[in-house]
């Protein structure tokens, strides 16, 4: 049986130019659907992003808007959805041939269609991958969150729904990258506006393209508005 599996994107994994050579090789990028997800900007990068504000997954975060794509091969095997995975990595994390489906920052998951019948041996061999992987799952959510990925690799969420007209995305499997968010304080929450948008504001210009290509591209989160309003104006120094 062959699957069609697709891609849940939530950030510069569609866009970025250094993760062109992956939508190339693995996307048919021509084949997508805009979908709701509870999305945000929550995990405070490195210093390749100027130490500011990516988007995570986020249980109790009023829905936004992301993009699911298509992948180009289908999935037959345990071993076909494996690789898919390891290149979502690779892309995500910038690394070649690494093998890896994970870092201590974050990892792959994944999601089934409810509605489909999946072969158990696929969700069986992938859960027992995700047990070899170091490190694997270490994204963390609030209290009132919960657990976003179980023990078995699969992200703990609703199959998506496709913002135009509500209907569920018409694909067996789904991989996303999720990535541990930065939580502060007691009890641990995320980062308000005020912190996302004055890490932009002290950066580089270049480093708050972050949040206009994603705008650009449709990917958009409840606080929008207000880092907008926050933000200083798109190209000025």
């Amino acid at each position: 049986m062959a699957l069609n599996a697709g891609v849940l994107i939530i950030g510069s994994l569609l866009w970025d130019t250094d993760r062109q050579g992956w939508r190339d090789a693995r996307l048919d990028v021509n084949r997508f659907e805009v979908v709701s997800a509870p999305i945000r900007y929550g995990r405070r990068s490195g210093k390749r992003r100027g130490y500011t504000y990516t988007m995570v997954f986020s249980r109790c975060a009023p829905a936004g808007h992301a993009r699911v794509v298509w992948c180009s091969h289908t999935v037959a095997s345990a071993e076909d959805l494996i690789t898919e995975a390891v290149k979502l990595w690779e892309a995500e994390s910038l690394e070649k041939d690494t093998d890896r489906i994970a870092r201590g920052w974050g990892c792959v998951a994944l999601l089934c269609n409810p509605e489909r019948k999946i072969p158990a041996n696929i969700a069986n061999e992938w859960a027992r991958r995700v047990e070899r992987e170091p490190g694997y799952g270490k994204v963390s959510q609030t209290l009132e969150e919960g657990c976003l990925i179980n023990k078995d690799g699969l992200l703990q969420m609703d199959w998506p729904l496709r913002v135009e007209e509500g209907a569920a995305v018409e694909l067996d499997l789904l991989l996303v990258t999720a990535n541990d968010p930065t939580l502060t304080g007691t009890p641990p929450s995320y980062p308000s506006v005020e912190t996302i948008t004055n890490a932009w504001n002290a950066a580089e210009q270049k480093h708050a393209d972050y949040f206009w290509n994603n705008t650009d591209n449709g990917i958009t989160t409840f606080q929008d508005d207000e880092i907008r309003a926050r933000l200083r104006p798109r190209n000025q120094a």
